[in-house]
């Protein structure tokens, strides 16, 4: 129980201390592992991305103020004709294996925030 408070707090830390850099568009990597294509996409801060049969938006896209090519976006994507979130959390451009979105069809990165 502690190591989760602990984690929620050092998380809570990192966003107030980043929030500084927060940028105001987030490229994004969609990957079709069915057809073997990419395609990069700009996404800015209010627009939803309609791909296909999904919808992408986010809300925080982060620029680590050290580092000029480790970025945090918080991203949504649900299917175009449902009400549920397929992913809800934080995509890192240099951790793939730690916050990958699951779908079948795509796999989703992000490459940078502008």
């Amino acid at each position: 129980m502690l190591r989760i408070i602990f984690i929620n707090i050092m998380f809570l830390l990192f966003t107030h201390i980043a929030i500084a850099d927060t940028q105001s568009k987030a490229v994004i990597k969609i990957i079709d592992k069915v057809a073997g294509k990419s395609y990069v996409r700009e996404v800015s801060k209010d627009q939803v991305l309609n791909f296909r049969n999904i919808l992408l938006s986010y809300s925080h896209c982060i620029k680590e103020k050290e580092g000029n090519n480790n970025f945090a976006s918080f991203i949504y994507l649900k299917h175009v004709n449902q009400d549920q979130y397929i992913f809800k959390g934080w995509l890192l451009s240099n951790n793939i294996s730690v916050s990958q979105v699951s779908h079948p069809v795509y796999n989703i990165k992000l490459l940078k925030c502008l």
